[in-house]
């Protein structure tokens, strides 16, 4: 508690105002953005950014590591839905017209690592603009959750380039639909799905539901920006994405976005494309973020292929293939090299990540491995 305390006064210095853009772009569009405004921040190109948005448009974005299985794609797309694929990011964000995110770009001077931008933002900044609302007893879950009780108010991600820093929250000032939910979400077990749909309408928690009074767009904006200014030290000025933002936007959106891109991570076709005497199995592990591992094994026993979704956070963006990458061709006779191998992985990649510890991350390797010798070829 007296880390926090200490935190919470802590002021980083900033040499002029940073800018603060406020957009009605969609949730594909924003999440598209980190990736373009991580890398110019890092270049020195643009200033520590604040960005408040109201999507003006529905969307679906896929996380880079989130399995296409998991949603009702054939739905999605009759429904005239916008989907698309992050270049980096965990889990699925489904935002609604009129749904409300805030971002925040810096640097690794301000948050060093992904744990300390979300602990940090969405566990201090964000969390206090709830309270300030009068959610007062909300709280902080991590990785980046805001909740009331078992009421999930608000959520993160974030993402980390050499020294930029992106990390954003969705906050539901009005009470989120459960379209996603009911029209667009795969089950687990479709036993579940009566339980966690009123689990979802009973547990979605709102500044329209959990607060006296529902507060205006612009006062959750200006209390935002008073609230930044108190905990980190910053002021941001009305300004604009440059020309050259926009130009990356456009082309990351139209990329991301393209059919390759949003079908891309799929286990039923990683299944499908595998040599029929190979023996494969998935594992699902559950964190603070979940992980699932798909791996193959020959008639050798030697791991050929591993497949890894989930909604957790790796930095830099292509992490996950240099670890799938160092595990293949490895006898499963021999766990210590499995186990040595990621973690040369991670540390020789200096990967960042959020949401499991290294021990989990092997594990479910492991587990995985064990049932792809079970099956039969």
């Amino acid at each position: 508690m007296l880390e926090q305390l200490e935190r919470r006064e802590k002021k980083f210095k900033t040499q002029s105002k940073g800018r603060l853009i406020v957009s009605d772009m969609s949730g594909v569009e924003l999440l598209v953005a980190f990736d373009v405004l991580s890398k110019m921040r890092d270049a020195g190109k643009i200033p520590d950014t604040l960005i408040f948005v109201s999507h003006g448009k529905e969307s679906l974005s896929l996380g880079k590591y989130e399995d296409l299985d998991e949603i009702r794609y054939k739905a999605v797309k009759r429904d005239g839905v916008l989907v698309g694929r992050r270049e980096s990011g965990a889990g699925t964000y489904y935002a609604p017209k009129g749904q409300i995110a805030a971002v925040l770009v810096t640097t690794t001077d301000v948050f060093p690592n992904l744990e300390e931008a979300e602990r940090i933002w969405a566990g201090e900044v964000v969390l206090e603009l709830f309270m300030r609302v009068g959610v007062l007893d909300a709280y902080y879950s991590h990785p980046g959750d805001i909740r009331k009780d078992d009421k999930k108010l608000g959520g993160s991600t974030s993402l980390i380039w050499g020294k930029g820093v992106v990390v954003g929250t969705f906050i539901n000032r009005l009470t989120p639909s459960v379209k996603f939910f009911t029209d667009y979400y795969v089950y687990p077990e479709e036993k579940l799905k009566d339980k966690l749909l009123r689990d979802v309408t009973m547990y979605a928690g709102s500044m329209e539901k959990d607060a006296a009074r529902t507060p205006t767009e612009e006062e959750v904006k200006n209390l935002l920006l008073t609230i930044v200014k108190q905990k980190l030290g910053m002021e941001f000025a009305p300004g604009n994405f440059t020309e050259e933002e926009k130009e990356m936007i456009a082309k990351g959106f139209k990329k991301l976005t393209a059919e390759d891109a949003v079908t891309s991570v799929s286990r039923s076709r990683w299944y499908s494309k595998l040599p029929k005497d190979w023996r494969a199995a998935t594992f699902r592990y559950k964190s603070e973020r979940t992980i699932n591992a798909s791996v193959a094994v020959d008639k050798d026993k030697r791991i050929r292929d591993v497949l890894i979704t989930g909604d957790f956070l790796l930095s830099p963006p292509d992490s996950l293939e240099k670890v799938v990458n160092a595990l293949k061709g490895i006898s499963v006779e021999n766990q210590k090299a499995i186990s040595n191998a990621i973690v040369e992985a991670f540390k020789n990649n200096k990967i960042d990540y959020a949401g499991f510890t290294l021990e989990e991350f092997t594990k479910t390797i492991m587990e995985a491995v064990n049932l792809a010798l079970q099956q039969k070829p």
